[in-house]
């Protein structure tokens, strides 16, 4: 029985009375709130850890934009607006990991002895603040939910104005390239005629020299003919 009061006032299920004298603390008495505070954190952290991973640890995803992870219980009701009960329900979760060792029956019946004998809280209070710390969590979800949504929606308009931004700079870089597509055949018109007229030219002027000389060479021949009939032969 001293033990099993230890363990009460230990979750601080029950109050020290004045009149009880103090005591030497039986043997073993510091291992069993040992064994409290070490079930307590151990249930916290299974409660809060991730699932593991095979292998190697792989990098974490980035979190969503928008989404705050990693608040305390404590936290959210703080932001829920809910207050501190006078016997919370992490008490009762704490004696009842210090009573894992009992079958559940026996637990059980031991937890509702302690709340009939004594006045200070209730089973009442305590499922209480159960149910108002459930509804604080489910509301937090819904928060959750709101931000993440928001989160998608503003993503979604800002994903449809870059696509429509995108799509009229595509727009005009294509008519760009088309009146430079113009330009580069005008371009390229225009030297072919230039260079087709010069080509010409080139070949007029070649038959005209051919035209010349060939004259020239005649008019030469024929004075050199007559030349030849009126001078003096060589002394």
């Amino acid at each position: 029985m001293a033990t099993l009061k230890k363990l009460l006032e230990a979750a601080r299920l029950i109050e020290r009375s004045e009149t009880d004298a103090p005591m030497p603390a039986p043997a073993g008495d510091d291992d069993i709130d040992a064994i409290i505070r070490r079930a307590a954190q151990a249930e916290a952290a299974i409660s809060t850890a991730p699932p593991p991973l095979p292998g190697d640890a792989a990098p974490a995803a980035p979190a969503v934009a928008g989404i705050e992870e990693g608040l305390s219980f404590a936290d959210i009701y703080v932001r829920q607006g809910l207050t501190e009960a006078q016997f919370p329900v992490e008490r009762l979760l704490k004696l009842v990991d210090g009573l894992r060792a009992l079958d559940p029956a026996t637990r059980r019946a031991a937890i509702t002895a302690m709340d009939v004998a004594d006045e200070t809280w209730s089973m009442e209070q305590v499922l209480a603040d159960a149910d108002a710390k459930v509804a604080a969590l489910r509301g937090h979800q819904r928060q959750m939910q709101g931000t993440a949504d928001a989160v998608v929606q503003s993503n979604r308009e800002r994903i449809a104005a870059l696509e429509s931004s995108r799509d009229g700079r595509v727009a005009e870089l294509r008519q760009q390239i088309a009146a430079l597509e113009a330009q580069i055949q005008d371009a390229i018109g225009t030297a072919a005629a230039d260079v087709a007229k010069l080509q010409s030219e080139s070949e007029s002027n070649k038959a005209a020299l051919l035209r010349e000389t060939q004259r020239i060479d005649a008019h030469i021949l024929n004075l050199d003919e007559l030349v030849a009939q009126f001078r003096p032969p060589a002394q």
